[in-house]
């Protein structure tokens, strides 16, 4: 887990590709936990492709950081 959580300042999206839409897959609090979903999404469905995830600060619009590209 990231030394630096704290629960609800942050949430991690999965972002993913079905076909050339940019898509949400996956939602947490904890990145761990949204990669995992990602992964599950991804590999339940071959249309999605799962590429990374973004930190969002809980009530704001703008990525914060582009975390993992997979």
């Amino acid at each position: 887990m990231n030394d630096d959580f704290r629960l609800g300042e942050y949430i991690y999206m999965g972002m993913g590709l079905v076909g050339e839409h940019r898509v949400c897959i996956s939602v947490g609090y904890k990145i761990e936990y949204c990669i995992r979903k990602a992964k599950q999404f991804a590999e339940a469905d071959p249309n999605v492709k799962f590429t990374h995830v973004n930190k969002v600060k809980v009530g704001e619009l703008e990525i914060k950081d582009l975390l993992e590209e997979f």
